[in-house]
C-alpha cells in the first residue's frame, strides 16, 4: 500500500444506515397500502358477485313459479281463470315448489312487504282457510317497490301492455317484473319478462246450466 493513501473503511456510517432504514420504511407503507387496497377491492367484488347471484337466483326461482301458473277455472259467469294481477302484486295457482312431490295446487302470492322483502306467499288450495297463507318464501331482501305489467287483448282489443289483469276470460300472454332498488344499490334487476306455460284449463268441461266445470 502507498504512504498517504488513507485506507477505505468497510461498513456503511450512520447517515447511510438511517437512510437505508428511511427507505426500507416508505417502501414497507406502500406495499401495506396496496394490499389494503387490493383487499378492500376483492371485497367490493365479492359483495358484486353475491348480489349479483342473489337476483339470479330469485329471478330464476320465480320465473319457474309464475311459468306454471295453473288457468284454473272460476266458477263464475263468464268463466274465467283463477288469476288476479295488479300493479303491485300477483295472485296465482302453480303446483308445488320442486323437490317437494306431488300435491294439490298452491294459492300464491307475490308482493314487497313493509320490510323491503319480495315474498311469495302460499296455501295449499284444499286448505280450510284458502286466505290465510300458511308459508312465506323472501325472494329478495333490500327491495323499494315492485311494479307489475300484463300483456294481452282484453275485450276482443289489440294485445297490449296494461298495469292490471283481473276478472279477465284469459290469462296474460307475458308478465313483466321489474323491481326497483334503493339509490345506491350495485345490484341489478333486469326486467323479468315471463311467458305461463298454460292458458288454458284443460280439465274443465264447462256446463251450460251452471256456467262451472263438470266433473271437477
Amino acid at each position: 500500500m502507498k504512504a498517504g493513501v488513507p485506507r477505505r473503511q468497510d461498513g456503511f456510517t450512520l447517515v447511510e444506515l438511517l437512510a437505508s432504514l428511511t427507505i426500507l420504511g416508505l417502501i414497507s407503507l406502500m406495499i401495506v397500502a396496496g394490499l389494503g387496497g387490493r383487499g378492500a377491492a376483492w371485497s367490493r367484488i365479492d359483495r358484486d358477485t353475491a348480489g349479483g347471484e342473489a337476483v339470479e337466483a330469485a329471478q330464476a326461482r320465480l320465473a319457474d313459479y309464475v311459468r306454471r301458473a295453473a288457468p284454473v277455472t272460476l266458477y263464475s259467469r263468464p268463466p274465467r281463470p283463477d288469476f288476479d294481477g295488479q300493479a303491485t302484486s300477483l295472485f296465482f295457482l302453480s303446483p308445488p315448489a320442486p323437490g317437494r312431490g306431488p300435491g294439490p295446487l298452491r294459492r300464491r302470492r307475490l308482493s314487497v312487504d313493509a320490510r323491503g322483502d319480495l315474498v311469495l306467499e302460499s296455501v295449499s288450495d284444499v286448505a280450510v282457510d284458502r286466505k290465510r297463507f300458511t308459508d312465506r318464501e323472501v325472494l329478495l331482501s333490500g327491495v323499494q317497490s315492485l311494479d307489475l305489467a300484463y300483456y294481452g287483448a282484453t275485450d276482443g282489443g289489440r294485445p297490449a301492455w296494461r298495469p292490471q289483469w283481473s276478472r279477465q276470460i284469459t290469462t296474460p300472454q307475458l308478465i313483466r317484473i321489474r323491481l326497483t332498488l334503493p339509490e345506491g344499490d350495485r345490484r341489478r334487476w333486469p326486467d323479468l319478462l315471463v311467458h305461463p306455460a298454460a292458458d288454458i284449463d284443460t280439465e274443465c268441461l264447462l256446463s251450460p246450466e251452471t256456467g262451472g266445470c263438470r266433473g271437477r
